[in-house]
Formats: structure tokens, sequence, C-alpha cells
């Protein structure tokens, strides 16, 4: 349980405002911080390539603290019945904890587990996630003596299958059995995929590593229907002391809001939606 005087830091994954998958991320770390953002969330879009360098000028000339997520690529695929496809899933999941480390991120989260969108054919998933839970446990042993901890996202049904729910990924992690792994948890997709969402991030207890606050229909705070008073009555409950992080694509002609299908706009005014819902975040979460 929280005490009263603790302050979650706020922050905003940084494609809310590219169009691009291969833009310049840091070219909005000094937007980011003009409107309120103590954290930028980073892709690793580069992998081990990624020049963390320049990333981390960037990040101290702008006093903003960081967190890193990744997507697995498809030829990198630790689900994969071969095992060639596994081992090189594995050593670029090392790398990116090795970038992930220079910058000075405590997590790396996203999708280290598995391809998103990637759906098998076959009935018996079980193999697939026995697969990429062996592979998590050697990539987790690594990221423990680097001190990184890795967090699986939970996202909904829609866009993978390896788990969905809270449920789901304790037994995930129980397959893993490392203490270097934990959840990434996001209201949206729990809004798809819990029945309650307090009591899913009650159950993620002392497992919970990352958290994205996104509303019902993946806008910023504020532009749906979920209610934050018991988002925080539970992260309170379980002493989760990480950042607050915005995941929100909201630009249907841009390659980013493509590949989420967004399909009408998500925001109008960018900076000043973002400055709207970090207020709420500060008054009803943080």
């Amino acid at each position: 349980m929280l005490g009263e005087n603790t302050v979650r830091k706020l922050g905003i994954e940084v494609f809310y405002w590219l169009a691009n998958w291969s833009d310049d991320q840091t070219s909005v770390f000094a937007r980011a911080k003009a409107n309120g953002c103590d954290v930028v969330e980073v892709s690793l879009i580069d992998g081990g390539d990624t020049d963390t360098a320049r990333f981390r000028g960037e990040l101290d000339r702008h006093e903003l603290d960081v967190c890193c997520s990744l997507g697995l690529p498809a030829d990198k695929d630790i689900t994969s019945a071969d095992e060639a496809t596994r081992r090189a899933g594995i050593i670029y999941l090392k790398q990116c904890v090795d970038a992930a480390a220079r910058l000075g991120s405590p997590i790396l989260g996203g999708l280290p587990h598995v391809p998103w969108l990637h759906f098998p054919t076959e009935r018996d998933l079980r193999p697939y996630r026995e697969r990429s839970a062996n592979a998590m446990r050697e990539v987790a042993s690594y990221a423990s003596d680097h001190g990184v901890t890795l967090c699986v996202e939970i996202i909904n049904r829609f866009e993978t299958y390896i788990f969905n729910t809270v449920a789901e990924a304790l037994d995930y992690l129980a397959l893993v059995d490392h203490p270097y792994l934990k959840l990434q948890l996001d209201t949206y997709h729990m809004n798809m995929e819990e029945a309650d969402l307090a009591a899913a991030i009650v159950a993620a207890g002392a497992r919970l590593g990352h958290f994205h606050c996104t509303d019902s229909n993946r806008r910023l705070p504020g532009g749906g229907h979920i209610q934050w008073g018991p988002i925080k009555a539970a992260l309170d409950q379980v002493g989760y002391t990480g950042p607050l992080v915005m995941e929100t694509f909201p630009n249907p002609n841009a390659e980013t809001g493509r590949a989420v299908n967004v399909w009408r706009p998500l925001a109008q005014d960018y900076d000043g939606e973002l400055r709207a819902a970090l207020a709420l975040l500060r008054s009803q979460v943080a």
C-alpha cells in the first residue's frame, strides 16, 4: 500500500506525435517536456543498433526519464518451432536489453515475447507459449545482470493469442519463473478483456512492472469511459510506483495510426488534449 505522499511520474509514448515508425523519436522530446511530461516511452525500432548515445543526450538535455519498449520481428520469433529463428530472437532481445540499459530505462516492455498480430493456424497453442516462455527465461536472466526488468504487455485478443488477461499472463509468468519478468497493463486493452479492471490490477500485485493509461476508445485519458478512481485505488493497493504512460496513435492518415486501425482522428489539438489528460491523471491517478 502506498503512502499518501507518493506521486507517480507521468509520460507519453512518443509516437503520439509521429507519423512513421522510422521518424526520429528524439524530435518530440522537447514537446513532451514543454507539455508537462516527466517520462517519454521510446520504441527500440532499430533494436540493438539504436543510437543510445544521442537518445541519452537528448533525454538529459530535456530532463526526461525514459522507458523502452519493442516489438518482436517475425524473423526473430521466439515462439517458432524453428530453433534457428528462436535463437535469432533471443540474441535480438539481449541486444535490446543492452540498448535499454545504456539508455537508463528500468524496463523493457511491449511485446518481447511474441510478434504482434501473429496468429498460428494450429489449434493447440501450448507449444507456442512454452517455446516463448523458455526463450524469455534466458532473456530475463540476461536482463537481470543488466538491471533491466522485462515487462510483457497484456493486449487484446485481436492483436495476440499468447495471453489476453492478467490471469492468463500470470500463468505465463509461472512458466517462465524468473523475477525479472513482470506484467505491463494497459487500460485500453484491459477494458476489452477484463471483467473488473481494478480487480485485475490487484491480481497482478507485485508482478506489475509497467502501466499504460489509455481510455476505452484508445484516446487519451478523459476521452472515453474509464473510471480512474478505482484504477488509482488498485495501483495504490499493490504498491505500484512506476510511471503512468499514455499510449495512443491518433492520426488515421499516418503509418502509426493505420497500424492500429485508427480510421478517424483520435485527437484534434494534440498538445492541448495532452495537457488536459496530464491534469486528469495528476488529479485522479498519480
